[in-house]
């Protein structure tokens, strides 16, 4: 029996299973030769002449009505599993049993095959027969063996009837609606060629472009400690004395090991001359940097407020489903927050919430902008996982004020963590984001 109670789980296999057929042109060797879903998934691709390879606007639109498709039959599957697994209990129960305690259940026994089994799958009458002979254990075996296994091929069948029944409506729908996922799916393409700072910011959150050319994240200032001045006579150092004045160190004191050098320049206890040098203290600057290579979720927080409906609103999904096809592609985690009074937050990690993405945003935008119980959201999505190498993308206009300090705070603690925060502004609204995003593209 192919388990079908964890959705989730089953979903990812077909999600996998689907990449693997569009590259290799058969089923992953994992997936089980009896699974009637796998077997429609390859019927599927195999009929639509659409898929291949040339167009790959096509295939993700195939894939998700699919998954969708699948989402809602594993639902009813996992309920008809949940009733045959009590049966599968029982069966395991009786098998398990000695003698006198099968005795003792065998009229329970007898009632359920008879009530949800013929004679042509259960041979009840004919088991009952050969209970004459010594060996009655034997029976019993041959008799939960059979039972098993009509309980196993009843479901299958169910689950197999099930999906004849429903695969005809699903196959009209993609007749009809396909097409026009298609051309919206395109539409949203455009806007890439119309705003280039949304390819931009896809490119920079897929960590696609050359690690070699990658912006240096940090520089790190030291400040180098000289001797007193060359031309400094003995008449000018008078005596030596403790402290700190990088100005006066003894060269000695540079040899020691950094951990110890740092010790005794935060108590005071350099050794260091009297009369200070004339050279000064010099100041470095290093660039390092900090290539984050594993690739963490994404968190994309979009502001469905009323003043982004319309063109800003057509923008922000258009980055967002951008968003979610690299996301996929990379088999990375994705979040959505909506926010405007409220936040809500959807895991599009999942594919069972695929299809609920336009329902999420729809008639979403309307009333005024909370960006602080936003921001609160996107942290708690972030420690809820405990994610590093996170990047977190708000889109919106910013008619909202700048966070509080503690969430401030918060920010900047997941940022050492190698989150980054970045924003698309959707207008020209003055703001002090610029302090607390790592970058910020304008439209």
């Amino acid at each position: 029996m192919i388990d079908y109670t964890d959705v989730d789980t089953k979903l990812d296999e077909y999600n996998e299973a689907f990449d693997f057929y569009m590259e290799y042109g058969e089923m992953p060797p994992s997936m089980p030769k009896d699974d009637c879903l796998a077997e429609y998934m390859q019927e599927v691709i195999d009929s639509n002449p659409q898929i291949d390879g040339s167009d790959p606007t096509w295939v993700e639109v195939l894939k998700e009505n699919l998954i969708s498709f699948f989402t809602a039959l594993l639902e009813q599957f996992r309920d008809l599993q949940l009733k045959i697994i009590k049966e599968l209990d029982m069966i395991a129960q009786f098998r398990n049993a000695p003698i006198e305690q099968k005795r003792m259940m065998w009229q329970q026994i007898c009632d359920t095959i008879k009530a949800r089994y013929s004679k042509y799958d259960v041979n009840l009458a004919g088991y009952s027969a050969q209970f004459k002979t010594n060996d009655k254990e034997a029976v019993f075996s041959a008799l939960t063996s059979d039972w098993e296994n009509a309980c196993q091929a009843k479901l299958d069948r169910h689950e197999r009837q099930m999906l004849e029944r429903s695969k005809k409506k699903f196959e009209t729908y993609c007749k009809y609606a396909g097409t026009q996922d298609y051309e919206d799916k395109k539409k949203i393409d455009n806007y890439i060629h119309r705003y280039p700072q949304i390819k931009e910011i896809v490119d920079l959150i897929g960590r696609d472009k050359d690690p070699s050319k990658e912006e240096n994240d940090t520089i790190i200032c030291k400040f180098l400690p000289v001797t007193v001045a060359k031309n400094s006579s003995a008449e000018k150092i008078d005596r030596v004395e403790y402290g700190n004045n990088l100005e006066r160190v003894l060269p000695v004191e540079l040899s020691m090991p950094e951990d110890l050098f740092y010790k005794r320049y935060a108590t005071k206890e350099l050794q260091q001359f009297s009369s200070p040098g004339k050279d000064k203290p010099k100041k470095s600057e290093e660039r390092r940097k900090d290539p984050r290579l594993t690739k963490g979720p994404i968190i994309v927080g979009i502001d469905t407020s009323g003043s982004m409906s319309g063109q800003p609103e057509r923008i922000a999904f258009s980055l967002l489903k951008q968003l979610l096809r690299m996301a996929k592609r990379q088999k990375r985690s994705c979040f959505l927050i909506s926010f405007s009074v409220h936040a809500k937050s959807i895991d599009l990690a999942k594919p069972r919430n695929w299809g609920k993405l336009d329902n999420f945003l729809k008639d979403s935008f309307s009333g005024g902008t909370d960006g602080e119980q936003m921001l609160t959201e996107a942290i708690h999505v972030l420690q809820k996982g405990t994610f590093e190498m996170a990047d977190v993308l708000i889109i919106s206009d910013f008619q909202f004020p700048t966070p509080r300090p503690v969430t401030k705070e918060r920010i900047d603690t997941e940022k050492s963590l190698g989150t980054r925060f970045y924003a698309l502004q959707i207008g020209r609204y003055r703001h002090g984001y610029d302090k607390v995003m790592d970058k910020i593209w304008v439209v």
